[in-house]
């Protein structure tokens, strides 16, 4: 690990048999410009998809939100990976498995549910350079939703 590299840490755990999901970027010093605003990017795609968690949301719905903010930010050929090896979700279904529905992607119109848990992960790939992003996960109430990951928000600096 370098100076200014981004370091992508993805914690997963599990508590009584259910499944928790999350990812964390570090770095040391600082990030370039062009990845510090890629993650900023990804941390609105995250806050502009939880003002939408709530029950009867469709799923699909909140991946194409996504898509619109990532594509007016510049950044589409970056989003959820790059070339090839670019996947086409944002988000998914956790709990006793650590992907489940709903899906978060194009053609899934399920829709959101109280005491479904989702996992929502914006991330940004730059060959050569690093991944950054962020992903929380999410209990679906009645009125909401419920943040079931409680590692401190934000870019970390060491």
């Amino acid at each position: 690990m370098r100076r200014g590299e981004p370091i992508l840490v993805d914690l997963g755990c599990m508590i009584d048999g259910y499944v928790i999901d999350q990812t964390r970027t570090l770095v040391i010093g600082g990030l370039e410009p062009e990845l510090q605003r890629a993650y900023e990017v990804a941390e609105q795609v995250l806050r502009a998809t939880e003002e939408r968690l709530q029950p009867g949301t469709i799923s699909e719905h909140l991946y194409l939100l996504a898509l619109d903010q990532v594509h007016e930010a510049g950044l589409s050929a970056h989003f959820m990976g790059h070339g090839s090896d670019q996947v086409k979700f944002l988000g998914h279904g956790i709990g006793l498995e650590i992907d489940e529905l709903p899906v978060l992607a194009k053609g899934f119109t399920y829709p959101l549910a109280p005491g479904m848990v989702i996992a929502i992960e914006p991330k940004f790939t730059f060959p050569g350079k690093g991944v950054v992003g962020v992903e929380d996960t999410y209990l679906i109430t009645e009125t909401g939703f419920e943040k079931l990951t409680v590692t401190r928000p934000g870019l970390i600096v060491l």
